[in-house]
């Protein structure tokens, strides 16, 4: 039994060291050229300008935190799922743009990598440790308060489990 929950915990750090690390790498990365970011984002035909521009301006900002926050494991159920559901909006926009045939940038670490289905299968691997993530803190988040929950007395004043 222990040796389970030290693989467990060890699969949890690891996915949120490496997802904060990409993020973090990421978010850095667009810091470095933000109007190539903008145009990146544009590029992607989705948003109008005043969205590309504060999607370009924020999204990096945003990413580093979230990459440092994952690094803390702070509210890691709501860090994780706030993740994965950034990861989809993301997964999403690239999947659509692809699918209409547009050659856009990625953006994803920086310019200069097209949206393929290459892009797309690299970033649903990071979806899905990101998802994994979020479902297992979720899971360890109600099972820490489930056995207290569910402990009655009897009638001779002993502790049993509710079925």
């Amino acid at each position: 039994m222990g040796r389970r929950i030290f693989q467990w915990r060890s699969l949890e750090w690891l996915a949120r060291f490496g997802l904060g690390a990409l993020f973090i790498y990421a978010g850095y990365a667009k810091l470095q050229n933000p109007f190539m970011f903008e145009m990146a984002v544009d590029g992607y035909q989705l948003l109008p300008p005043t969205g590309v521009i504060v999607v370009a301006h924020g999204l990096p900002w945003l990413e580093v935190a979230l990459g440092l926050v994952l690094w803390t494991g702070w509210k890691l159920p709501y860090t994780a799922t706030f993740t994965t559901l950034l990861l989809g909006v993301f997964l999403t926009m690239m999947a659509i743009t692809y699918s209409r045939g547009i050659e856009a940038q990625c953006g994803c670490f920086g310019t200069g990598e097209l949206i393929s289905a290459r892009t797309l299968a690299r970033d649903s691997v990071i979806f899905a440790v990101a998802a994994a993530l979020a479902g297992r803190a979720w899971w360890q988040r109600f099972h820490k308060r489930r056995p207290e929950a569910h402990l009655h007395l009897s009638q001779e004043g002993e502790r049993t489990h509710a079925l």
